[in-house]
């Protein structure tokens, strides 16, 4: 006794459960049902040249991999991991914290998102405003800087601000990273792997 509260097991989080079972099933809907329909490439493809290169199903198909190996992972550790929490520790579900961080999350998301699709053809229509011409994203889609500015924008917003989110300040070791990360990527992507284009380029 003596004050000490006593610690008791308790039951694994439905919320964890749901959470990783819902990714899980998403990955195999998207592998099995919705890529298979949707992407005409192949896992992998041979170019004119007879050279082996990704082929328009591989980095999605990798991405559902990923999901799928680190949902299942995240179940089988709430599964399978005593989680000991004292007597008036027992979660008490969803909370109006939890549905509010999830709100502000998807928030930062959808607002890098929006760039990422907008802030390309929103330049393009400013070079035309300034130089007379008439062309559309879809003409620039491969040309520099065009083809980065969403991209590398909205990389940013999403990525700095969930940073600056979670360190309650944003620090400028977190904003070279941030920027280095999306330059290796960009240098991967649009320059090493010639028939990759950067999202969200290929959607127009």
């Amino acid at each position: 006794m003596g004050g000490k509260t006593q610690k008791t097991e308790a039951a694994p989080d439905p919320w964890d459960i749901g959470f990783g079972a819902a990714l899980f099933v998403f990955a195999l809907v998207a592998l099995f049902i919705w890529f298979p329909n949707d992407i005409r490439g192949g896992f992998v493809e041979t170019d004119h040249a007879g050279k082996i290169e990704p082929g328009d199903a591989f980095f999605p198909v990798l991405l559902a991999c990923a999901i799928l190996a680190l949902s299942a992972t995240h179940v089988l550790k709430v599964l399978l991991l005593q989680r000991h929490t004292g007597e008036d520790g027992a979660h008490a579900g969803l909370s109006r914290d939890d549905l509010m961080f999830l709100v502000l999350f998807n928030l930062v998301v959808v607002c890098g998102l929006a760039a990422m699709y907008w802030l390309g053809p929103l330049a393009v229509s400013i070079a035309n405003a300034i130089s007379g011409n008439e062309l559309t994203y879809r003409q620039m889609v491969d040309t520099f800087p065009y083809k980065y500015i969403g991209y590398g924008v909205g990389g940013f917003i999403m990525t700095a601000s969930l940073i600056a989110w979670a360190e309650a300040g944003l620090r400028w070791q977190a904003i070279v990273a941030v920027m280095s990360v999306i330059a290796v990527s960009i240098v991967v992507f649009d320059i090493l792997l010639i028939n990759v284009q950067l999202p969200p380029n290929a959607d127009y």
